[in-house]
């Protein structure tokens, strides 16, 4: 059974579209792990987080949610985590750009995109497939926010917004959505509305910006049974 499901994953990965691929010096610009870096402390530091998430779902597929304590770092370790993942060939990751206040997603899709997350959840007449897009990472795709973010809590609250999750995840079980997601300090509610959407959370901690009583209390109210981690990153 083991060996049919991998057989089952190759061939759903292998039939994937892709677009024409970032070259080295694109991702290295972009601040994208890539297999020929040159920064191997970078490229294991992500392979090792994704190998560490993926222990605590025992290998079945997930949904998590990337979220920085304060402003900035969260985007970094999200897109890097899903280009990660995509770095196995028998995988593919989905990034979802939750955060509707300080979007960044669309830099990755070498083709643009016309509609995003955003107008999804405002037009029932906008199916799924039509706001995923692949971006220079083979193996990966995303969903860009979209046109219109006003009432971003009322959009993440939505029927529409959970049958979205429940559909990424379900269509092909060798696909991990990372979602990105605003700053736990400015937005708890829009994060508090995400985190019962996904299975995992990371909390991603900027360096020497961030209170340990803030860690604690983010911590603390994303709780045990849905913490994947906290990440602290430099950049």
């Amino acid at each position: 059974m083991a060996s049919s499901n991998m057989q089952s994953a190759r061939s759903s990965v292998a039939q994937m579209t892709e677009v024409k691929a970032f070259s080295q010096q694109e991702l290295t610009d972009l601040k994208l792990i890539h297999s020929s870096m040159a920064d191997t402390n970078a490229l294991k530091a992500f392979r090792d987080l994704r190998t560490r998430i993926m222990s605590l779902r025992e290998g079945k597929n997930f949904s998590l949610l990337v979220v920085p304590i304060e402003s900035g770092g969260g985007s970094h370790v999200a897109v890097n985590l899903a280009a990660a993942i995509a770095l196995d060939k028998t995988k593919s990751s989905m990034l979802v750009d939750c955060n509707l206040y300080s979007p960044s997603i669309e830099q990755y899709l070498p083709g643009g995109s016309d509609l995003g997350l955003t107008d999804y959840l405002d037009d029932t007449g906008i199916s799924c497939e039509d706001i995923v897009y692949a971006t220079g990472i083979p193996r990966m795709r995303a969903i860009p926010v979209g046109h219109n973010c006003d009432g971003g809590t009322e959009k993440l609250t939505s029927q529409r917004m959970e049958a979205l999750m429940g559909e990424l995840k379900r269509r092909y079980d060798d696909r991990y959505i990372i979602v990105d997601g605003p700053a736990y300090t400015s937005y708890e509610a829009e994060v508090q509305i995400l985190a019962e959407l996904c299975d995992l959370v990371l909390l991603v901690v900027a360096s020497g910006t961030v209170t340990e009583v803030a860690v604690k209390a983010a911590v603390e109210r994303i709780g045990s049974d849905k913490l994947a981690g906290v990440v602290f990153n430099e950049r």
